[in-house]
């Protein structure tokens, strides 16, 4: 997270201004791959992280395209109005979550199992984000540049990986919920 937040701050290095330019485009698609795959990093982590039988490896591939998918669409959303990529952020995290878990249905179990930790949760991570958007406009305000631009993604990257951590725990929860108990019989008579 740290080395994603450098890159990140570097890239604003020369108070880049958007205009037709390899330069500005390079560093746009440089700071895109560098939040898909810091995405996908956290998200992935923080799925292992709270299943007690899964070791330390790669998230999955299907995560990756998830993550891409969210940020691209992120991306074209914010072109479209400040408050949609929010929306995108809240409702992505628990599918992108879901595709970390396995299996991509916990969502869908998530809300059946427990309705209320779901809204607590979509109302946590809209609340993260809204924040970090403000506090990030704050710190391009009073600080700005390099610096602004490394505590700003530090921020995101800490609050997505609470959220993400949330969601995957809650999945966790739903699918145990699901199943029966050990030694205890599934027969009806």
């Amino acid at each position: 997270m740290l080395v994603g937040a450098i890159v990140q701050g570097l890239l604003v290095v020369g108070d880049p201004t958007p205009h037709v330019d390899w330069v500005f485009a390079l560093r746009v698609v440089v700071s895109g791959l560098v939040v898909i795959v810091l995405t996908w990093l956290i998200v992935g982590v923080a799925a292992t992280a709270v299943d007690a039988d899964a070791g330390l490896s790669i998230p999955p591939i299907r995560l990756l395209i998830g993550v891409t998918s969210a940020v691209v669409g992120g991306a074209l959303a914010g072109v479209l109005s400040p408050i949609l990529p929010i929306v995108v952020a809240v409702v992505g995290l628990p599918v992108l979550s879901a595709l970390a878990v396995r299996p991509w249905t916990a969502p869908i179990r998530t809300v059946m199992v427990s309705p209320f930790r779901t809204l607590l949760g979509f109302v946590l991570v809209a609340t993260l984000f809204i924040v970090n958007w403000v506090t990030a406009l704050l710190l391009g305000f009073f600080i700005a540049g390099p610096v602004a631009a490394m505590l700003t993604w530090v921020m995101f990257g800490f609050s997505t990986a609470i959220a993400a951590t949330y969601w995957a725990a809650l999945h966790r929860r739903s699918l145990a919920q699901d199943k029966p108990e050990a030694g205890a019989s599934t027969r009806t008579v």
